[in-house]
């Protein structure tokens, strides 16, 4: 299914993304995101061309589908290594590309939202993008994973903790990166909230809007 978006020259279609994993005021079509916001192809035509061809991998993964949903924190790359970018959030909580380099590329930032025991006594975690993985017990919920695309190996976890860096990704200050200066429990069914500082001013905010990051993000 897609949605006509009817311009003085002509009529631009707008796809509507598979069901994924991310959340849908969190996902764009990579058809959409390629023609639109990233400008390489006039039309879908040329679009469903340079996928059909490989031009473009998804997490390090060729992916020839235009329909195929994209989400926070995603890794757009041409295959030719010419380009990439970052799915990521900006002030008014809208995805948005940044354009990275190849070195970080190579890797994603993905955020733990579950965790559980399987067969064989194994620990499960379950990312924020729907992927799952076999991990160590010491891996935290809440906390984000450095992984290496597109194997998705374990490379360094980051954990929720004071004086780390956090994307914000939704509420009043989503898009803003600070500091955790301290998670706040409340009682009941109420969310924890955090406290954090950026650019001398602190904010507090549901703690789970965080995403943390690495000091090489930006």
């Amino acid at each position: 299914m897609s949605v006509p978006v009817i311009g003085r020259k002509r009529i631009r279609w707008m796809l509507t993304p598979r069901p994924g994993p991310h959340p849908k005021r969190l996902t764009i079509t990579l058809g959409t995101l390629l023609r639109d916001q990233l400008d390489l192809g006039d039309d879908l035509r040329e679009i469903k061309r340079a996928l059909n061809a490989g031009s473009v991998k998804v997490d390090g993964q060729v992916v020839r589908d235009v329909r195929r949903p994209v989400g926070l924190m995603d890794v757009i790359e041409l295959s030719s290594g010419a380009k990439a970018w970052r799915m990521q959030i900006d002030s008014m909580g809208r995805l948005n590309p940044v354009a990275i380099d190849a070195k970080t590329a190579a890797h994603k930032l993905a955020k733990v939202v579950g965790k559980r025991t399987v067969r064989g006594g194994k620990v499960q975690i379950t990312l924020h993008d729907g992927r799952t993985l076999l991990a160590d017990n010491a891996v935290q919920v809440g906390a984000t994973l450095r992984v290496g695309v597109p194997g998705f190996k374990l490379e360094e976890q980051l954990p929720l903790k004071s004086g780390v860096r956090c994307l914000v990704t939704a509420g009043k200050h989503a898009g803003d990166i600070a500091s955790l200066e301290k998670i706040i429990e409340r009682v009941g069914s109420m969310d924890s909230e955090a406290s954090l500082k950026a650019g001398g001013e602190s904010f507090v905010t549901v703690t789970k809007y965080l995403f943390v990051v690495d000091d090489q993000f930006a």
